[in-house]
């Protein structure tokens, strides 16, 4: 079965003192609160079953990922 992999290849800037940080986004994560429905079962007062939006994703089923990385000195 194939798999999908994001990767992010490291490498200094060019001008470390002037870009000294820098972030990169990757998305099309599954919500691991709901597996990707979106959506939790509740009940409402009457006990009828509605669908709740996921608090982790918003509804969106979807979670993406921000890494965000400084540079510094090594000592």
């Amino acid at each position: 079965m194939s798999m999908k992999q994001q990767a992010l290849l490291l490498s200094a800037p060019l001008f470390a003192d002037v870009h000294h940080k820098e972030q990169q986004e990757f998305n099309g994560f599954s919500c691991s609160g709901c597996q990707g429905n979106g959506w939790h079962w509740k009940e409402d007062k009457d006990g009828d079953r509605i669908k709740e939006p996921c608090s982790v994703c918003g509804g969106t089923g979807k979670l993406k990922a921000v890494v965000t990385i400084e540079w510094k000195a090594d000592s």
